[in-house]
């Protein structure tokens, strides 16, 4: 076997073995958990929190000099944009969830753009399958509901 068919079966190897990795870390939550549940799974696999925290717990590599100074301006930003502590807060406590909050988290799961892929690539499991999507959007329609309720 030649060295170029070598280095295209390592290479071939290689994005096999991250696609496997990849289907079987980021898998949709059990259907026998309740809605809520499925919920908090999905958002504490996908690293919302990280960003979108004003307490944010930085990964190691947001020292380093070429990363570390877009990082930190990435989780300003995505912090600016909602503090998500104010919402899961209200979720964890049965209040009303902020209707603003829902409709910003909707906007971002619908259109796809978060978690970005800036993120993902960093942090393999976290991007928001199909089903994890229906699921969430599923979650924020019954808020909403219970929003209608009160």
């Amino acid at each position: 076997m030649s060295k170029v068919s070598k280095f295209f079966l390592g290479i071939l190897i290689g994005a096999a073995s991250l696609i496997i990795t990849f289907r079987i870390i980021n898998q949709a939550p059990s259907q026998k958990l309740h809605l809520d549940d499925k919920f908090r799974a999905i958002v504490d696999n996908s690293g919302c929190n990280m960003c979108h925290n004003p307490n944010a717990k930085l990964p190691f590599y947001a020292d380093w000099p070429l990363l570390g100074g877009k990082i930190k301006k990435e989780v300003f930003k995505a912090t600016a944009r909602i503090d998500l502590t104010i919402p899961f807060r209200q979720f964890e406590e049965g209040t009303q969830v902020d209707n603003n909050a829902l409709n910003k988290i909707e906007e971002v799961i619908s259109n796809g753009s978060m978690p970005p892929f800036s993120f993902t690539i960093l942090r393999p499991g976290s991007a928001i399958s199909y089903k994890e999507e229906e699921i969430l959007l599923e979650w924020i329609e019954r808020q909403r509901s219970r929003i209608d309720m009160e």
